[in-house]
């Protein structure tokens, strides 16, 4: 899967260290990526390098394991789809997902630009974000992803994205990617960010620039962050890498920059649950679009028990309430209980169909995704009774089928829940729910400036964007604003950080 990425790095990287960049981006996530191509577009002509220090072998980052797509409001593919969209209704959404915490000035800013971001990707990189669906939380469908190929081979829209960019910049002559290096100091002229000081084979170095750039990512890996801003999480399952341990949140810090939401960290309701290693730390995630695509929560005795389409917090809380105890919490036959909750994510023909066979085929080679032929030979791999599967599959196309709200406030169905032939597949899988993102970190305003604790003024030269930044999300990121806040967050950054290079 990196294989990609690797080359790019390899291309990228040079034998000899620079003393001085205009420009120094520290991860090479999405958001340190976006930063970079915008930063050398903005900056061309001039002469201005760009320096991109990544503390892994790879970039890519958890963005490359983003699988539910990117939002956008009024795109030109809604728009040749016929979905009504504004920006207005993506700022509402995004701000009602925060719970009263989100920034306002954050949340109008990432909607006004998401159409652009959307564009910017599909017309500059030539990327097929063509499938549009509805996810939770979410008034209308707008989360852009790629579809399977002609020949049925998935394209996971993370990785397409990243490598994409990743191998745009391999061919800048003014971009060098330095990969295994760790940064451990921003560096200050005065009150101004100077550079870095990173650390790489064993020897320390030192990298002057005019703008700094952090796109570390949050922590959610795990770490001295996550224990201390959210201790009763920490036996959780994570989709995140172990990499994700919170770096830029030390290095702005400690030249005095502010936190923000700091205790808030989105718990994400589907984590797969592998029949192989039901304990496992790290679950491969579940991606939102699955039940974007119709897919159905069940407990253990058949039971549904949530709106599938409500905000990711809302979707958590029930599967810890209604999957929590030994006889309704979900598990694989003949597997180790790891006594956490879970539950059965349930597909039918129909769904598995709008999700695309190639996606869930990957996931089936993966061991995350099972089939069965047939509503008696699903109920017996789920160990439940037919009757009570049939009645809660049933119910859910009988209100589908009359245009209803649901008992759970369910008032969008995608795909009935019941194969027209009865001997047809059946989708299912076993998940659970596992720490994903983390809402908190460095306080900065529209502009990507990171902001001091003690005044709340900018810090001058120092810039961030996507999970190391706090405050737009609140206590809840709404689906598909992750890839987006990185495009539109980081690309904000490249410009600012250009202005300040052409000085």
């Amino acid at each position: 899967m990196h294989s990609i990425l690797k080359q790019a790095t390899k291309a990228a990287s040079s034998s000899h260290t620079a003393a001085q960049a205009g420009i120094v981006i520290v991860g090479g996530g999405l958001a340190g990526l976006a930063a970079a191509v915008e930063a050398l577009q903005r900056t061309q002509g001039s002469g201005v390098t760009v320096a991109l220090l990544e503390k892994e072998a790879r970039t890519g980052g958890n963005s490359a394991k983003a699988s539910s797509g990117i939002n956008g409001a009024g795109t030109q593919t809604q728009r040749k789809l016929g979905i009504n969209d504004t920006v207005a209704a993506l700022e509402a959404d995004t701000l009602r997902s925060a719970r009263g915490e989100g920034s306002s000035v954050l949340a109008e800013r990432l909607a006004q630009d998401s159409a652009g971001a959307v564009e910017w990707l599909q017309t500059q990189f030539a990327l097929d974000l063509d499938v549009v669906a509805q996810l939770g939380g979410h008034s209308v469908a707008r989360t852009h992803r790629r579809p399977d190929t002609p020949d049925g081979r998935p394209q996971p829209v993370g990785w397409g994205i990243v490598s994409t960019l990743a191998k745009h910049l391999a061919d800048e002559p003014r971009f060098r990617l330095v990969a295994g290096a760790r940064v451990t100091t921003l560096e200050l002229d005065g009150a101004r960010i100077s550079g870095v000081t990173y650390e790489q084979d064993g020897a320390t170095q030192q990298l002057d620039a005019r703008a700094v750039v952090l796109a570390t990512g949050g922590f959610g890996g795990g770490g001295e962050w996550l224990k201390r801003y959210a201790p009763q999480l920490e036996a959780l399952p994570a989709t995140n890498g172990a990499f994700a341990t919170g770096d830029g949140l030390q290095l702005a810090t400690a030249v005095g920059a502010a936190l923000v939401g700091m205790e808030r960290v989105q718990v994400h309701p589907t984590g797969f649950v592998r029949a192989s290693e039901p304990a496992a730390h790290t679950k491969f995630l579940a991606a939102e679009a699955l039940r974007g695509a119709g897919a159905l929560l069940l407990d253990a005795r058949g039971r549904r028990f949530v709106d599938e389409l409500a905000t990711r917090d809302v979707v958590t809380s029930a599967i810890n309430d209604a999957c929590g105890s030994p006889d309704t919490r979900a598990t694989h036959a003949g597997a180790e209980d790891p006594g956490l909750p879970a539950a059965f994510l349930l597909l039918s023909q129909a769904a598995a169909d709008a999700f695309g066979r190639g996606a869930l085929g990957f996931y089936e080679k993966m061991g995350l995704v099972y089939s069965a032929a047939g509503l008696g030979a699903l109920a017996a791999a789920l160990r439940m009774p037919r009757a009570a599967l049939e009645h809660s599959l049933r119910a859910h196309d009988e209100v589908r089928n009359a245009d209803s709200v649901d008992d759970f406030g369910k008032r969008v169905f995608p795909q009935p829940a019941l194969n027209a032939d009865a001997a047809a597949p059946y989708f299912w899988a076993v998940v659970t729910p596992s720490i994903h993102y983390t809402m908190g970190g460095l306080r900065f305003d529209e502009h990507a400036h990171v902001l001091r604790a003690t005044d709340g003024a900018p810090i001058p030269g120092l810039l961030a964007a996507g999970e190391v930044t706090g405050g737009l999300h609140g206590a809840n990121r709404l689906a598909g604003n992750l890839l987006l806040e990185c495009v539109v967050f980081g690309r904000e950054a490249g410009r600012q950080a250009a202005m300040l290079a052409l000085v």
